[in-house]
């Protein structure tokens, strides 16, 4: 008979494992998919070449320990582009960095590109994979930045031979350039310690000039170009209108301003979805209690729409044939952990490519529910519930999320998951500070205003209290990154209300986080968004505040976590330890923010899974 270890690791295996293939994108002809794949034996990413009937061929593997696979794109049908990352040490200091490799759909002919001619130049590279136009009238070429220490510049890569025609020589403080589909690149970013400038080329004055300027501690001004339109004299934009993010169009002229494209009904545009041979707009993204598309593009519309009638609504196609005759479709939902599919248009097939999950194919998901909730102040407070069969009172789990401008969305999530299979009702709370919302709800940020985040989450919590939906005596609360922090605060302020604490990740000290972007040309505005006054430095401290941390406590670690340095975890360990409490502390090697490791994530959810039985059990049968 299992015991109950024996279920939660079985339940940590099946949450824990990652994606079974990721990154996929189709061909120009639309025969082939190049997907991302987690290889068992090394467990690191590895490419693939597929074909329609699902066979896959390997192309391309990460290097382990020190570069992961993680993107592929197809230049042409005969050449793939793949990006690599990993942390490098540059002058003794640890930095992400990035190649680009070249190779064949049969994984021959593999080139590494510009890494080499850069260290013969003593050059020092930081980012080598930044495709700034993949130039599909020209399928030998793409248009790269060419990095040079602290300057960025422009050149034509033979995607073969390794190559390079410089267009535009590396200056000092540029840091990135956008182009128009058709080499034209006429917009670039300027980026110095005190201010951040975009710039066009006006060909007729034969010069650049100013699109927009701020200083690099204006943490109010907004303005964020992600590509070009059709009209290859206007620009894509974010933009801010009545508060929220919107999406606007720009003249390359001088004196242009914004112009609004469209806006989503109370809440911010969070993302827009491009493809096609030219990546053209298809369609803007936000949320509500569910996401939802402002459509650009008729056509895709759709063949969304009759996608969806035959597997799902919320199908939605992302990739498409330069004929527009092929498309993937991706499908998901809270309870269907995704599915890959290869449309094709002219035959009018519909094939199932490969599962997103397949190990949780017999695994039954439990919903997860758009809820609202009163703050203490009167403000209504929106969240998600999983909420798992059972008799209520159930023992609960709350997941603040990270960012802290970031916010929970609707879909499937494999830890709220894993917890309510285990029997834990799940809350997850949009706190004032999220994004996704408008400035007003983002308020001064989550560190500035951490007593307004960890208030809304427990007025939360004790909602599903007074509601008698969650036992008093039976909550915790987990978070990652800045929602470790966030975990760690409210179990600070609230001790009676929580009963253990698991960080992953997470922030344990603001000052200490400001120090690490000490050699970054943005620390100034870190410095500002985060603050410096006694409410955040001191009080809003975890690690200054250790002593008063009185409930178990569970602490993770990536050991090469450049987000937020594993001396916070580490510290706050020793410093809760001399108070005497109970802490523990996992510290996982060569592991970076996201833990993106079969190994180390199965690891944390057994440790989470009996961290809860003991703590705040019984979990369910």
């Amino acid at each position: 008979m299992a015991t109950q270890a024996d279920r939660i690791a079985d339940l940590a295996r099946d949450f824990g494992t990652l994606p079974e293939v990721w990154g996929l994108r189709l061909s120009p002809n639309g025969q082939r998919v190049v997907l991302l794949h987690q290889d068992a034996k090394f467990d690191a990413p590895i490419a693939l070449v597929g074909t329609l009937n699902g066979a896959t061929t390997p192309i391309l593997a990460s290097e382990t320990d020190r570069f992961d696979l993680w993107w592929c794109q197809w230049a042409s049908n005969e050449r793939l582009l793949c990006g690599f990352g990993g942390v490098t040490r540059i002058r003794g200091q640890p930095f992400y960095t990035t190649r680009l490799v070249a190779v064949d759909p049969d994984g021959g002919n593999r080139k590494v590109l510009l890494q080499d001619r850069l260290a013969r130049q003593n050059v020092i590279g930081q980012f080598q994979d930044d495709v700034v136009d993949w130039l599909p009238d020209d399928p030998a070429h793409v248009l790269i930045e060419l990095p040079e220490n602290d300057a960025t510049g422009l050149a034509r890569l033979d995607i073969r031979s390794g190559r390079l025609k410089t267009i535009q020589r590396p200056r000092s403080n540029i840091r990135e350039w956008l182009s128009d589909g058709h080499g034209n690149a006429h917009v670039r970013q300027y980026v110095s310690e005190r201010l951040i400038r975009w710039e066009f080329r006006n060909e007729q004055a034969n010069r650049w000039e100013p699109l927009f300027q701020q200083e690099m501690t204006d943490l109010d001004a907004f303005y964020q170009p992600i590509g070009f339109s059709a009209d290859p004299q206007r620009i894509l934009l974010y933009c801010r209108q009545g508060g929220l993010v919107a999406l606007c169009s720009q003249a390359l002229q001088p004196g242009a301003q914004p112009e609004l494209l469209v806006a989503a009904p109370g809440v911010d545009i969070s993302d827009v979805i491009k493809f096609g041979k030219y990546r053209r707009l298809v369609a803007a993204i936000y949320h509500e209690d569910r996401p939802r598309r402002l459509y650009f593009d008729d056509r895709v519309r759709v063949v969304n729409e009759q996608v969806g009638r035959a597997i799902g609504s919320g199908a939605q196609a992302f990739d498409e044939s330069w004929d527009q005759q092929a498309y993937l479709v991706y499908h998901e939902t809270a309870t269907s952990p995704g599915r890959y599919y290869h449309l094709d248009l002219a035959g009018r097939r519909l094939t199932e490519l490969w599962p997103r999950y397949p190990q949780l194919a017999d695994r039954e998901l439990v919903p997860m529910q758009p809820w609202r909730f009163t703050a203490a102040d009167g403000t209504e407070i929106p969240a998600y519930l999983h909420r798992p069969a059972g008799e209520v009172p159930l023992p609960l789990v709350v997941l603040p999320h990270g960012g802290p401008e970031s916010r929970d969305t609707w879909g499937f999530d494999w830890l709220p998951q894993f917890l309510a299979a285990n029997g834990y009702l799940v809350l997850q709370v949009n706190f004032r500070g999220s994004g996704g919302y408008g400035e007003d709800w983002a308020g001064p940020g989550g560190f500035q205003a951490w007593r307004r985040t960890v208030g809304d989450v427990a007025d939360g919590v004790r909602a599903l209290i007074d509601a008698g939906d969650a036992d008093p005596q039976r909550v915790c609360i987990i978070g990652w990154s800045y929602g470790g922090y966030a975990a760690l605060m409210s179990a600070i302020s609230e001790p009676e209300l929580y009963r253990c604490v698991v960080s992953i990740a997470g922030v344990t000290d603001p000052t200490m986080l400001i120090n690490e972007y000490r050699n970054f040309l943005n620390r100034r505005a870190v410095r500002e968004f985060i603050g410096t006054s006694d409410e955040v430095r001191d009080r809003g401290s975890p690690l200054k505040r250790a002593t008063e941390i009185r409930q178990p406590l569970l602490l993770f670690h990536g050991d090469e976590d450049l987000n937020v340095r594993v001396g916070h975890s580490k510290a706050l360990a020793r410093a809760v330890k001399k108070a005497g409490g109970d802490v523990s502390l996992q510290v996982y090697d060569d592991a970076e923010h996201n833990l993106w490791s079969n190994r180390y994530r199965v690891d944390m959810l057994e440790r989470i899974g009996r961290f809860l039985a003991e703590y705040n059990g019984p979990a369910a049968d």
